[in-house]
């Protein structure tokens, strides 16, 4: 009996003992005890990321057409830098019965497969609503007739997109008599290419495409800086200033002296300078500017009126 029982109590012991194992393989895992967020370095800690910087914004364009949304610029830069390569492009020309042909592609006058290679190439963008525009082709006309025969060429590229103002363009020319190519680039694509957002915007380009020069606007110095430029790369720097650029250079002939020289053409050019002098003093300068330039147009109206005095006072002597 006593060794029964010592078995009987040894079988209870090994139950149990087996049964307690049962449960600590049943027993789910402790989960981990969360960390101490003063002890740890976690994100609450780490200084929070920089907000995603915003989009800049488009740099308006500052001159566009009258009533029409400005369209051309790129938002970076007003004009190509010097060294940069600009692009070729080919457009209609507006007095084609000027210069004799329709179609100008500027790649036969730089470049490395240029037909016709010239030493300066000056494009100039312009608009008939431009007044320094109207200001800036005479002095280019003269620029041409000066110079063409030692390796310049000139080009007007009008951005007017409407296609009545081809006879306004037309006029413009004739008016500053432009014997170099004037084309129309009326959907602005060229435009584009040449970040044209302010006029007039003249680039002059060397004989390898790249652009020697470049200036926005139409100021007093503008004529001397683009003369010293052609000049530069045709290697005429020290030559005498010829007299059908100094007059620019120098402020310009009156409309009475341009017409006691007998020249037509030359009287409507430096007429057309100093009308449209006198337009953009009166817009852009202050109320004393404004003053001066409309004291110029009166004096201007009475050597008109002493003139026409002097035709009627030769009529009556010729009688």
């Amino acid at each position: 009996m006593t060794a029964l029982y010592r078995l009987l109590i040894v079988s209870v012991a090994v139950s149990m003992a087996y049964g307690s194992s049962a449960l600590a393989v049943k027993k789910p895992p402790a989960k981990p005890a969360k960390p101490d967020a003063a002890k740890t370095d976690t994100a609450a800690d780490a200084p929070a990321a920089p907000a995603a910087a915003a989009a800049p914004a488009t740099a308006p364009v500052t001159s566009s057409p009258p009533g029409e949304a400005p369209t051309m610029g790129n938002g970076q830069k007003e004009k190509f830098d010097v060294g940069e390569l600009a692009p070729t492009f080919a457009l209609r020309a507006v007095n084609n019965d000027v210069i004799g042909e329709n179609l100008v592609a500027v790649d036969r006058y730089f470049g490395t497969d240029a037909k016709q290679p010239k030493k300066a190439v000056l494009i100039s963008f312009f608009a008939t609503w431009c007044e320094p525009c109207k200001k800036e082709m005479p002095f280019l006309a003269a620029l041409y007739d000066t110079y063409k025969d030692k390796g310049v060429m000139v080009l007007s590229v009008s951005i007017d997109r409407e296609p009545d103002q081809i006879d306004v363009i037309k006029s413009l020319a004739a008016g500053a008599n432009a014997k170099y190519p004037v084309l129309s680039d009326r959907f602005n694509i060229v435009a584009k290419r040449y970040m044209v957002s302010k006029l007039p915007l003249v680039y002059v380009m060397s004989p390898d495409g790249k652009v020697a020069f470049s200036r926005v606007g139409y100021t007093e110095d503008t004529p001397k800086a683009l003369h010293d430029e052609i000049r530069r790369l045709i290697g005429e720097t020290n030559a005498p200033i010829p007299d059908t650029i100094a007059r620019y250079i120098t402020g310009g002939q009156t409309v009475a002296d341009a017409s006691k020289s007998g020249q037509g053409g030359d009287a409507v050019a430096t007429a057309t300078v100093n009308k449209t002098t006198t337009v953009s003093s009166s817009a852009t300068t202050t109320d004393a500017g404004t003053s001066d330039a409309t004291e110029t147009k009166g004096k201007g109206k009475g050597k008109g009126a002493k003139a026409k005095g002097a035709k009627g006072k030769a009529k009556k002597g010729s009688h």
